[in-house]
């Protein structure tokens, strides 16, 4: 019996909401737009898709709410491709940063601190959060006050400074707290 072949379909591209362009103009008459931005005036729609069509560009409805809706002469193509850039652009904005997680113990080295800290502060510079967590092995679980100590170092030291989000918050082996860029 031959084996299934596994067929991979590409992901549907993102929908933008297009804009009424061109022949979906409902309005009878607009205010229309010039591709510099200059004002026309209130012209009928099919003058203003015969000056569209001469000029070569196409009418988008940029104000559907007004009487009447203000149109503009533009590259439809372009326009929508410069959306897609801008909504895409403002979604990763908008997401608020994952938190990235920071481990030390009570025994780390200088260099081992040193390189902690400029990890910490490369993920800040990706708008990132930081989830510090020290581990406390052995003998050390009876030390949470150094431990807390550590941590306040810690956020003392990171390059472009850097304050605590929650209070510090212990499990049963370690500490553990959010950090923010200042």
């Amino acid at each position: 019996m031959p084996a299934r072949r596994r067929r991979f379909r590409s992901r549907p591209k993102p929908q933008v909401k297009k804009p009424p362009a061109n022949e979906e103009i409902r309005a009878v008459e607009i205010r229309l737009v010039g591709p510099d931005g200059a004002q026309l005036g209130v012209v009928s729609r099919e003058a203003a898709l015969h000056m569209a069509k001469e000029q070569g560009y196409d009418l988008v409805v940029v104000a559907e709410k007004t009487t009447p809706p203000v149109v503009r002469m533009m590259d439809l193509g372009k326009f929508m491709y410069e959306k897609r850039k801008k909504d895409a652009k403002q979604k990763s904005n908008s997401k608020g940063g994952e938190i990235k997680g920071v481990r030390i113990g009570l025994k780390t080295d200088d260099h081992d601190w040193n390189f902690r800290l400029s990890q910490a502060a490369g993920f800040f510079a990706d708008g990132n959060k930081v989830k510090l967590e020290i581990r406390l092995r052995g003998r050390e679980k009876q030390r949470f006050d150094l431990a807390e100590k550590k941590v306040r170092e810690f956020v003392d030291q990171i390059p472009g400074g850097a304050k605590i989000e929650d209070s510090i918050s212990r499990a049963h082996n370690g500490l553990s707290v959010v950090v923010t860029k200042k």
